[in-house]
């Protein structure tokens, strides 16, 4: 964490500000013209790239204020902490920023702020230094996973356009690790699809510090694939389904108590009593009064709770809950993502392909269980769209296949 002897100065939208950030704009535009002279990327993405990497430099103080995602100024000081350690140049050339042997700490990695910004601060930006540099960094290993993903589609300009869609832009712009979580999961599900299992469990790992809940759904895709073969047939998936409810039976108990102890923390943080009582403060004084009502008593209720709730976690933020300018595009987006889903799944006649039905079934338990904990909208908002988005493009890249696979037939 950030260290006591540390001060963030908050250069606000001041010229400081856009100085700094326009020197790491430069940067990436250079990157994404050298890629053109290169023949790496077409007309179209280069026009593209340069007018997302200039993103970041109108959210920030322009077009909101930071305080809207307040996590980004604890990556921020995070990161310009460990920068001032005096972490030598020839350090940094070889390890990375911010790696100094004498102080390095694995533990430390624990902490997903931490891991977040050792991972963000690999990229060679020329400024670490406002509240949206980390920014700069998303958007570098955002284009590094387009020209990655490239490689498998043979239209790039179809592919370009997923990279058009407003929450990925708007949380590849900001200094969260929303994108980062968003990139491990895309490069994890295609090498899975792609039977390249040690390459996906180094990706699977870090999600276990980044994120806990999408480590678990991955796991189960994992283990249903490499040992159940569930996407090779029915009846495969059949018999892992039935694996999973045997075991949920078996282990019900602690699963609820599991289940349980999230919808108390989600629902503490959402908690607002009014006259200043909210979050934990509110909830250690009424917490006992409310946790009854919160408390799931056994498997069937969770089940069906979490069916009637997935409706909600598939459309919010619902109408009755906008607060904020992005709401309504979102709100929007949802229903389009939803309907880009489904239209993959007829364009390329995939409802019999056993890929896409066991990839959907897993994706369709995940949002299951966000369904029971989605009490903050605006939370849960960015954790539907980073489960949800990975998995629009590993049904792209099945269709793509699929298609592929039917003209070399022909």
């Amino acid at each position: 964490m950030v260290n006591e002897y540390f001060e963030l100065i908050n250069y606000g939208g001041s010229l400081y500000f856009y100085f700094y950030e326009l020197a790491n704009f430069l940067f990436l535009a250079l990157l994404v013209i050298f890629c053109y002279k290169l023949q790496i990327i077409n007309i179209n993405s280069l026009i593209v790239w340069l007018g997302l990497f200039l993103v970041p430099l109108f959210l920030n103080y322009f077009l909101f204020s930071p305080f809207l995602f307040p996590d980004q100024f604890q990556y921020s000081a995070e990161v310009m902490s460990i920068k001032s350690k005096g972490v030598s140049i020839d350090s940094i050339a070889k390890q990375g920023l911010g790696f100094d042997p004498e102080r390095f700490n694995p533990f430390a990695l624990i902490n997903p702020v931490t891991l977040t910004i050792n991972i963000l601060g690999l990229v060679p930006l020329p400024n670490y230094m406002t509240v949206t540099s980390l920014a700069f960094a998303n958007k570098f290993f955002l284009f590094l996973t387009f020209i990655w993903l490239k490689k498998f589609f043979h239209n790039e300009n179809t592919l370009l356009l997923f990279f058009l869609v407003p929450s990925l832009i708007l949380y590849s712009s900001i200094s969260l690790r929303d994108n980062l979580i968003i990139i491990i999961s895309i490069i994890f599900l295609i090498n899975m699809i792609r039977n390249k299992y040690i390459l996906s469990l180094i990706f699977l790992a870090p999600l276990i510090i980044l994120k806990i809940q999408m480590f678990f759904f991955f796991t189960l895709y994992f283990i249903g694939q490499l040992i159940f073969r569930a996407h090779r047939s029915y009846k495969s998936l059949i018999i892992f389904s039935l694996f999973l409810l045997i075991t949920s039976l078996i282990v019900e108990e602690q699963l609820l108590e599991i289940i349980n102890s999230y919808r108390y923390g989600f629902a503490a943080e959402d908690l607002n009593l009014g006259d200043g009582m909210y979050g934990y403060a509110a909830w250690n004084l009424y917490g006992d009064q409310i946790m009854d009502s919160l408390t799931l008593n056994s498997l069937t209720e969770l089940i069906f709770k979490a069916v009637i709730g997935l409706p909600g976690i598939l459309l919010m933020p619902l109408p009755g809950s906008w607060d904020n300018i992005f709401y309504p595009v979102q709100f929007l987006e949802s229903i389009f993502l939803i309907a880009l889903y489904v239209w993959i799944a007829f364009k390329y006649k995939l409802l019999r392909n056993n890929q896409f039905i066991f990839a959907t079934f897993i994706l369709f338990i995940s949002l299951l269980v966000y369904s029971l904990l989605a009490f903050n909208e605006g939370t849960f908002v960015r954790y539907r769209f980073t489960l949800f988005f990975p998995f629009l493009i590993l049904i792209f890249y099945i269709g793509a296949e699929e298609e592929a696979s039917k003209k070399k037939i022909y």
